[in-house]
């Protein structure tokens, strides 16, 4: 499959193609990168004392601790697996084979399928997760396509970015207190004007 460019000036065609081909060059070397990151803050992780480690890497580093996990996590696997194979993967595939949680059959089947040649999705490895662990389909995994329309449908490409950027990061009690600042507000909007009594 390739991209359109009849649309666009050749001259800026041109530069499109030689940007493809450079991020097409550079995107093996993102989860090397990544695993190599993971060794670092584990390392760290084991000089910090307990309870202080999130702090340090956003203050130090700028990483919420979701991401620092997700590189741990990803540097511990590469230690049992070919990081060669998990380069293959999408970034975002990849933290959820390396969660430690995920069954090892999981983890098994699909850098197998990946050193076949095949490309594996986050989605796909999510579900795959949920279907050696004997879940079914939740209703949140139901509703996540009907939120993300409700959301690209309201809010400029910024407002996107930060609520994704936002949600990948937050923890479950910031969820849980967003959650209950939009019922405030929903209640108050629904609330009955107040009369006048004269």
């Amino acid at each position: 499959m390739a991209f359109d460019y009849s649309g666009i000036p050749s001259f800026k065609a041109m530069q499109l193609q030689r940007i493809a081909r450079r991020v097409n060059e550079l995107l093996p070397t993102v989860i090397p990168i990544i695993i190599q990151i993971g060794e670092h803050l584990a390392e760290a992780k084991a000089m910090i004392p307990h309870g202080h480690f999130g702090a340090y890497c956003k203050d130090e580093m700028d990483i919420c601790n979701k991401s620092a996990q997700n590189y741990m996590n990803l540097a511990k696997l590469a230690r049992t697996r070919d990081p060669g194979d998990l380069a293959k993967l999408p970034a975002r595939a990849a933290y959820k084979l390396a969660a430690k949680d995920t069954p090892e059959t999981v983890i098994s089947e699909v850098l197998s399928e990946v050193r076949a040649g095949r490309s594996i999705t986050e989605d796909e490895v999510k579900e795959r997760i949920g279907r050696a662990k004997g879940k079914r389909p939740t209703l949140d995994t139901l509703e996540v396509d009907k939120i993300a329309d409700l959301l690209l449908e309201s809010l400029d490409a910024g407002g996107v970015r930060e609520v994704e950027s936002f949600l990948r990061c937050a923890s479950k009690a910031t969820i849980k207190a967003l959650s209950g600042r939009l019922r405030e507000a929903l209640d108050v909007d629904s609330a009955p004007p107040a009369r006048n009594v004269h």
